[in-house]
């Protein structure tokens, strides 16, 4: 974000604002709150697909409550029923072993690069202890490179929901950085579930996502060029 500052007579100043962790100044809506709970409306930019794999319930949905990370019912920021986070449902792919389909679900949001730099996506996961499922994922990607946190192997502690039912709540954070993305590139986060399923053992089978945040740590020579067109369009208006 480009902040232009100024004051009275000849002195006049451009100052380049980076954006840090809790600017989320990239991504619509990175921690869900316009989204419809209980369906698959964003209301922003973020694309959510998934299936019925029993023809009724969803095996992903954007969840108000416990799917949420901020939750002041467990310390965060947010009052109880307000804010709001990706549920993920593996439990309802072949539920109760009845021959089912396999729970499915992909998240994606893109943005093109103004800069050149890193570009750094922050977010919170949960997973319950039964989650099942052959994919859990978080991608952040370039035409041209991706990074890729698996969060069936990543470290969690069992029960890391957003909710205060939950044993150990608020979420993990997890942090992916793409190094030297040029001007003009387009960067997407995609989150990913692929085959979810019952696990036919009692015990939690829900993940979640919430609070994803991409900012960018431009290169130098972007903070220079910004610079100087900042100091070339306030000499215009002067």
């Amino acid at each position: 974000m480009i902040r232009y500052l100024s004051t009275s007579g000849a002195a006049l100043a451009c100052a380049l604002v980076v954006p840090g962790a809790a600017d989320a100044t990239l991504l619509d809506d990175g921690a869900f709150d316009n989204a419809t709970s209980g369906s698959t409306t964003s209301g922003s930019a973020w694309q959510l697909i998934t299936n019925m794999p029993d023809g009724a319930n969803l095996g992903a949905q954007f969840q108000t409550g416990f799917a949420n990370a901020n939750n002041t019912g467990v310390g965060g920021t947010q009052a109880p029923g307000v804010g709001t986070g990706i549920w993920l449902r593996s439990f309802e792919g072949n539920q109760g072993n009845t021959g089912e389909a396999l729970a499915q679900m992909v998240l994606t949001q893109s943005v093109f690069a103004a800069v050149d730099g890193d570009y750094v996506l922050d977010f919170v996961a949960g997973r319950e202890s039964m989650f099942t499922a052959r994919v859990f994922e978080v991608t952040l990607s370039t035409n041209s490179q991706s990074v890729t946190v698996d969060l069936l192997t990543a470290v969690i502690p069992d029960g890391n929901l957003g909710g205060a039912a939950s044993g150990n709540p608020g979420g993990t954070p997890f942090q992916l950085t793409l190094t030297g993305v040029t001007t003009g590139e387009l960067v997407t986060v995609t989150a990913t579930m692929l085959d979810g399923e019952d696990s036919q053992v009692p015990g939690g089978q829900s993940a979640f996502l919430d609070d994803f945040e991409l900012n960018v740590i431009p290169e130098p020579g972007s903070l220079a060029l910004l610079g100087l067109g900042g100091l070339a369009l306030l000499r215009r208006r002067r």
